[in-house]
């Protein structure tokens, strides 16, 4: 991992993690967190300030399907951390990071108890978080299983949007949620309400593709990185 200064493109730093690593990051906080979750060992977060990385709290073992949790536009690092040590990929909570490195856990990831939910993208609108995830029965994906939710920070359902394929990014304009799927599709969701505003096939020069990435530019576009190493500027349908 590299720090660099917006400014002049210097190297400030450079980190060298033991194995694979995700970057959160939310408000001024920047987090490291290893991923070790085959290991099922506890792990602790290294937390970036201006002086360079120390040891943030203990987070649990963490792997990149069950506790994938990237928050576009967050005042604060989120992380799922789950509660068993030995199962840490069950009965996981969104928690989030304090500047002091202080654990606050907010609410259940699955609002079903007896269901199991695998982490996805996720967007902040005013503290309520928006997050993309899956639900499998058996081995497979059922249809409806995958959803975008949005919850209050006590944990409750303020609506919910069912799919077929997973979600792979997620973002806001704070009026509009949009929605990228596996599938190749783009669904934009009333903010609010959850009810579907349109829906479309991302296709370029009548080839399909899928986002991987999506960003609302300040003139009102929205930026999508495709699976095929692609950035394409669209207009926002209204």
């Amino acid at each position: 991992m590299v720090r660099i200064a917006v400014d002049t493109g210097q190297v400030l730093e450079t980190l060298s993690p033991d194995g694979p690593a995700v970057l959160v990051a939310g408000g001024r906080g920047t987090i490291l967190r290893l991923a070790n979750g085959h290991r099922k060992r506890p792990q602790r977060l290294l937390m970036f300030g201006l002086d360079g990385p120390v040891n943030g709290p203990e987070a649990g073992a963490f792997d990149l399907i069950n506790h994938s949790f990237p928050v576009r536009h967050a005042s604060r690092p989120y992380v799922l951390i789950g509660t068993d040590p030995a199962e840490p990929h069950t009965e996981k909570w969104v928690t989030a990071v304090s500047a002091d490195g202080t654990l606050r856990q907010l609410f259940a990831h699955s609002w079903v108890p007896a269901e199991h939910h695998f982490g996805g993208p996720a967007v902040e609108i005013g503290r309520s978080p928006v997050h993309a995830g899956s639900v499998h029965r058996g081995q497979e994906l059922q249809p409806g299983g995958a959803y975008v939710v949005r919850r209050s920070l006590n944990g409750s359902v303020q609506w919910q949007h069912r799919a077929d394929h997973p979600v792979t990014a997620l973002e806001t304009d704070g009026d509009t949620v949009y929605v990228a799927c596996n599938s190749g599709s783009l669904t934009a969701l009333d903010a609010e309400s959850g009810a579907v505003r349109w829906d479309t096939e991302l296709q370029v020069e009548g080839a399909p593709t899928t986002a991987l990435s999506l960003a609302v530019t300040p003139h009102g576009h929205l930026l999508v990185g495709t699976v095929d190493g692609r950035i394409l500027e669209c207009t926002l349908q209204l």
